[in-house]
């Protein structure tokens, strides 16, 4: 866009010099858009956002992104602020640029003052947004959702391509693994109804997608499902053609595995014995009991039925108990009775699940 010669005005601010160039509320809307990353050629590229706007001041931001020649990485960016300003609402925008005059002439500067510190804060999460993209190849362009809950989704859907689509629904099922592997990893510290009310919110409606924390080889989820009037915490499957079923045993992440105690030897030695657990002792009977009520039932049985599963066998039962140690004789132990446990029985921590959790999203970003 060609603009024509500026001028240069004095006010109450100082020195102002403005671009004689006037946008409509609509213009200044086309000129900045939302934010947007725009893949250019030979991978460059630029993002713009409006920082800042009221009916008489917006600001806004662009980055011009330049790669590495060999990798086509982005390696560095440059950085330009627009000011626009106006006096009325009824007024056109002119873009601005602040000054002032002293005694050593006359000083040209750019002042981000605006709405109290949010001006600055919003120019500062967008440098370092900026600076994320350093290291990483921008060959598509993208639209910056800042705010999702102010988005009508069909909406945005209807204005996308299938490829779009596509792009976007895998985007978001990535996502949703990477909240709950946060989830998981940030409430270490809690119970286990704590765990089990978060996959049970709001009446269950979210229990299916939730379920997936343990696997994206299990399907078929059920939450406290009763078997002769004892009630398991989740029974899943691993095949679409048998009935083989998985027993989950859900305690807190707070609980431990073993219960270490240090006793004094008769020759004023010290010496620490690994017992398992209280938890783990009482969970061990108490699901292999589930596994053999489940291989008990035959067709037609009333709690089958209820559960809307058929007669089956429980290919594995797993305990997720407590967090790993970064110690090498906790994880020597550990080895140990996961190693002479029966292939049915398995103990995962949550760290396991959080270490999972994350080679998957690993997979899927990778190989989709």
């Amino acid at each position: 866009m060609l603009y024509a010669p500026k001028s240069l005005t004095i006010g109450e601010a100082g020195i102002m010099e403005e671009n004689k160039y006037q946008f409509t509320d609509e213009e200044l809307e086309n000129e900045l858009g939302s934010w947007t990353i725009t893949s250019l050629s030979n991978n460059f590229a630029q993002s713009y956002k409006t920082l800042y706007k009221t009916p008489f001041t917006t600001i806004a931001a662009k980055s011009f992104h330049v790669p590495k020649h060999d990798s086509g990485e982005i390696h560095h960016f440059d950085l330009s602020i627009r000011i626009f300003k106006r006096r009325k609402k009824a007024e056109t925008w002119a873009e601005v640029r602040g000054g002032s005059e002293n005694s050593s002439g006359l000083h040209c500067q750019l002042d981000i003052n605006a709405g109290s510190g949010k001006a600055v804060q919003e120019l500062t999460n967008y440098i370092l947004a900026q600076y994320k993209l350093i290291g990483t190849k921008i060959d598509s362009d993208k639209v910056v959702i800042e705010k999702p809950a102010d988005i009508d989704v069909s909406e945005l859907l209807k204005d996308m391509s299938i490829d779009q689509i596509e792009k976007f629904g895998h985007s978001i099922r990535i996502q949703t693994l990477v909240e709950y592997k946060d989830f998981l990893f940030n409430n270490l510290d809690k119970n286990e109804k704590f765990i089990q009310d978060w996959l049970d919110e709001d009446k269950g409606k979210f229990r299916k997608q939730r379920c997936l924390i343990f696997g994206l080889e299990f399907i078929d989820h059920k939450r406290e499902g009763e078997l002769s009037r004892k009630r398991f915490d989740i029974l899943t499957r691993t095949s679409t053609q048998k009935n083989e079923y998985v027993i989950f045993e859900l305690k807190s992440p707070c609980d431990d595995v073993f219960k270490i105690e240090e006793k004094v030897t008769p020759n004023e030695g010290k010496t620490t014995e690994y017992h398992l657990s209280p938890q783990i002792s009482r969970a061990i009977p108490q699901i292999l009991h589930y596994k053999s009520l489940l291989e008990a039932k035959v067709a037609g049985d009333d709690d089958l039925q209820r559960l809307g599963i058929g007669p089956g066998k429980v290919a594995k039962c797993i305990i997720l108990i407590g967090k790993r140690y970064d110690d090498p004789i906790w994880e020597e132990h550990f080895k140990s009775i996961r190693d002479n446990f029966s292939n049915v029985l398995e103990i995962w921590t949550y760290s396991d699940l959080i270490e999972k959790l994350d080679v998957t999203i690993k997979n899927l970003e990778e190989n989709l």
